[in-house]
Order: structure tokens, then sequence, then C-alpha cells
């Protein structure tokens, strides 16, 4: 993604974000809607214009404006997903839609919970546990938007085992949005740096999701998820469990751990490419969590 075209959607996305603290307008809330309808088009459409991993193009981010980025990143994740599983155009503009704003709630948590730089108490998870549904009503009141989005918005903390909020809903009951939703959150947020962590390494993340499959996770939509993403995007320097290094050449789909990689190090390797995902299968990546 274009640096510039990543800061006007960040930009745009603060704006809308920043105008639901204040009192909306029907022709307010009219011109935020088409703005972020802007943006998520141009998700769209930059998702659509790439052939494979897209992920691959988004840079590592600090914790910043998290919000912000977060809800740009879900929502491209959440394209991502949507693509590959041969959704339409015209859902994709909704999904994307979806992932801009399914956190717009938080604009009315207290700030010192949202921002707390540490684990919540049980009584500030309750609270927080409100943005789903503040989410919902904000856009439903002041926003023509479809149905569609708002239920995707709403219950994105739906778990496929039936134990998450607002409503317990399981499984396939779980409309299909929020399913998509609910891995692009929780990938993204394990994938970034927070004041009080790192970021995970990416086979942490993928154990993790995968460990969740069926309990949080609808498991068709996961499978599918780390089918179409990449761990490790190419140019990255990446160490290997024999000492030595490389660097990420090209992605193999449905082996996102295990890339086209070509040697740097040591000295008899260098310039060597070899494809981890069907050569040296003993060979494995080397994660700082593994250190």
């Amino acid at each position: 993604m274009e640096p510039e075209l990543k800061a006007k959607m960040l930009t745009s996305i603060r704006d809308v974000f920043d105008q639901s603290l204040k009192k909306f307008t029907f022709q307010s809330s009219r011109q935020v809607y088409e703005e972020i309808a802007k943006v998520a088009e141009s998700v769209v459409m930059n998702v659509l214009n790439k052939d494979r991993y897209l992920f691959q193009m988004i840079d590592i981010r600090d914790y910043d404006g998290y919000t912000y980025s977060h809800s740009l990143y879900v929502g491209i994740l959440s394209v991502l997903l949507g693509k590959y599983i041969g959704l339409s155009i015209s859902n994709l503009n909704d999904l994307a839609l979806c992932g801009l704003l399914h956190d717009i709630g938080k604009t009315d948590i207290p700030i010192d919970i949202t921002n707390k730089p540490g684990p919540l108490t049980s009584d500030e998870f309750e609270i927080m546990k409100q943005h789903p549904s503040l989410s919902y009503k904000k856009l439903g009141e002041h926003i023509i938007i479809s149905q569609a989005v708002l239920q995707g918005v709403q219950t994105h903390h739906e778990k496929y085992d039936g134990s998450g909020y607002p409503f317990g809903l399981m499984g396939k009951d779980i409309p299909l949005y929020a399913r998509i939703l609910a891995i692009a959150d929780v990938y993204d947020a394990l994938n970034s740096t927070r004041p009080y962590r790192k970021a995970w390494s990416p086979r942490r993340i993928f154990d993790y999701l995968t460990s969740c499959s069926n309990a949080h996770f609808d498991p068709e939509l996961l499978t599918a998820f780390l089918h179409c993403v990449s761990a490790y995007p190419i140019g990255t320097i990446v160490h290997l469990s024999d000492g030595s290094s490389a660097v990420v050449k090209d992605n193999t789909p449905g082996f996102a751990l295990r890339p086209i990689i070509r040697f740097i190090s040591p000295a008899f390797k260098a310039g060597r490419d070899v494809d981890l995902s069907c050569e040296c299968l003993n060979l494995t990546i080397v994660d700082d969590d593994d250190y």
C-alpha cells in the first residue's frame, strides 16, 4: 500500500472517530458515512488489484494511533479473506465497512479504560464489552447503513462455541461478516505492539489461532484465512534453526510459516534459494519467542 494512500485512509478513519464524539446531525452523519464508504471502496480495490498476499505490504506499526490503524488493518484482512472465499464486490465493500467501523463504539467508553496500559479488571471488562452494542446503536441512529454491516459490527465478539458476547450466538448463527471480523480482529491485535506487550511472533499467532478453531473461530473460515495470509512478508530477514540467516523471497499458499527463502549466511550457503514448503523439511524459521 502506498504510504500516501495509507495516510489518507488513516486520516479519514480518525475523522470518523472524532466526529462520533460530537453531536451528529443528519447532514454531518451522512458526510461521515460517505467519507468512510470511500475508504472502504479503496480497501477493496487495493485487495482486488493484488494477486496474492496483500498482507505482505502492511508494515509493522507501533501503538500510536492504534485504534485507527487497527480498524484499517481489520478491514484489509477481512476483505482479503472475503475475496478468498469468493464474496461479491458489494459484499466486500460491506465487509470493509464492518472492519473500519467495528470499534467506533469505543468512543463511548471512558478513555481511561480504552487506553489502559495493562489488563482490565473484571468491572472494566464488563464496561468494555458494551462497545459492540454501542457501535450498533451509534451507527444505526446516525448513519444510513445496511443491517448486514450493523449486525457484523454488533456481533464481532461472538465466539463459534457460543461463549462470546453480547448475545452468546453459536456457530453459523453468527453473521458471516462477524465470523470473518473475529479472525481479522484477533490476528491484528496479536500482531500489534501495545504499551503493555510486544507483538507476538508469527508462529505463536498461528499456533494460537489454530488452537481456537471451532471454539472462538469458524474452522472453515480460519483454514481459509491461514491459507491466504503471509506470516513473513517478502524482504523479511529470518533466522533458521541451523543458525543460518535468509531473506524471504516469496510465499507459498497454504504454507504461511514455510516461505521461499534466499540464504544470506553462512557464506557457503549465500545466494541459494530454498522453498521451505517442500525442501529442507527439518529446517524451520526461529522466531524471537524461541530464543
